[in-house]
């Protein structure tokens, strides 16, 4: 078969206990949920999805809803790139806000359906579901105001493909480790490394139909990491937590034209040295790629982080980047926890 882009923008997924946490992580409120959801608009919500849901101190009016990329799971945004500083979640909810990290269908410990189920959209249609009850407070932790719709590589795309088709369902966007010109050469020696999860000692015996796949060992040091800065405990962490993922027949890069009909304010965060997007290296020059597929009213901002490559939360370079998404959150949608 072959690999989409799609299929293989991904992000790694560390256990909470793989890494211990930060010592100056401020104290947070977190409680596992489990969402039921449809895969169809019309659908019975016949699965479930499971997330981590983290509260500040405080009343936040505002959740940023977590997605997290190809073969990754909820566990990612709970990472320690630098294992002396906090995670993007610590980050977030130290600053006020509410964070919903999630397991896509097909990952982690949300449900795994016949992988012939999945519609191209399934994925779009269950974060638009989680949207829905984030608002009308059906995960218990209150009702969100506005919801954030962060991504990482696959789930960027999924991110800003909500956000284009359906422009009030989200009031802010970020973006990472997703562009307007990724590697296409890459992309296609990467998918070398995909293979079929029934293939794979750590997934042996589960029962997996053919259409889940997951990575082969070794990918991911090779594709996601700018090793100069990157711990190799949290490698060799990446590598032995990896999960499962679906992509449906149809289911593809969504073309960044469709960028024009994000209404809200849009963050775009990419790695220096991402073997898997082509381009643009500074901050300046990422912008200028991006602009032209942004209307004004996504106030787009961009940020390149030095010495860095697809896994933004796996390096010791991580807290740059959290440190200027908090500060975007603040000044572009607000409801932080005060």
């Amino acid at each position: 078969m072959r690999i989409t882009t799609a299929v293989l923008l991904g992000l790694v997924s560390i256990p909470a206990t793989s890494i211990p946490a930060a010592a100056n992580a401020a104290p947070t409120t977190c409680r596992t949920v489990s969402a039921k959801v449809a895969m169809t608009s019309s659908g019975p919500a016949d699965q479930h999805v499971a997330g981590t849901l983290c509260l500040p101190r405080g009343h936040a009016t505002t959740v940023q809803l977590l997605i997290p990329g190809g073969f990754y799971g909820q566990a990612y945004w709970r990472m320690h790139g630098d294992r002396q500083r906090p995670s993007y979640v610590e980050t977030m909810t130290a600053a006020g806000y509410a964070t919903l990290a999630i397991d896509r269908l097909g990952t982690g410990a949300s449900s795994y359906p016949p992988s012939a189920r999945f519609g191209q959209d399934t994925h779009q249609i269950v974060i638009r579901q989680l949207i829905r009850q984030l608002r009308e407070g059906r995960l218990d932790g209150g009702r969100f105001a506005k919801v954030v719709l962060v991504g990482h590589s696959l789930g960027s795309t999924l991110a800003r493909t909500v956000a284009a088709a359906h422009p009030a369902e989200a009031d802010g966007v970020i973006l990472t480790g997703e562009s307007s010109v990724p590697n296409e050469a890459a992309f296609e020696q990467m998918g070398a490394g995909i293979h079929r999860a029934a293939d794979d000692p750590a997934f042996a015996g589960r029962g997996l139909d053919d259409g889940y796949l997951t990575t082969r060992p070794g990918l991911r040091a090779t594709w996601f990491y700018h090793r100069p800065n990157a711990d190799s405990k949290v490698i060799t962490a990446d590598e032995a937590t990896k999960t499962t993922d679906v992509f449906p027949p149809g289911d593809s890069y969504t073309p960044p034209s469709i960028n024009k009909h994000i209404q809200v304010p849009v963050l775009i965060v990419n790695g220096e040295h991402d073997k898997l997007l082509a381009g643009a290296r500074s901050s300046a020059t990422l912008h200028a790629q991006e602009a032209p597929f942004y209307s004004p009213r996504a106030k787009l901002e961009t940020v390149v982080v030095p010495g860095t490559g697809h896994v933004l939360n796996g390096h010791r370079t991580a807290p740059h980047w959290f440190a200027q998404a908090r500060a975007w959150a603040d000044r572009r949608v607000g409801g932080a926890a005060r």
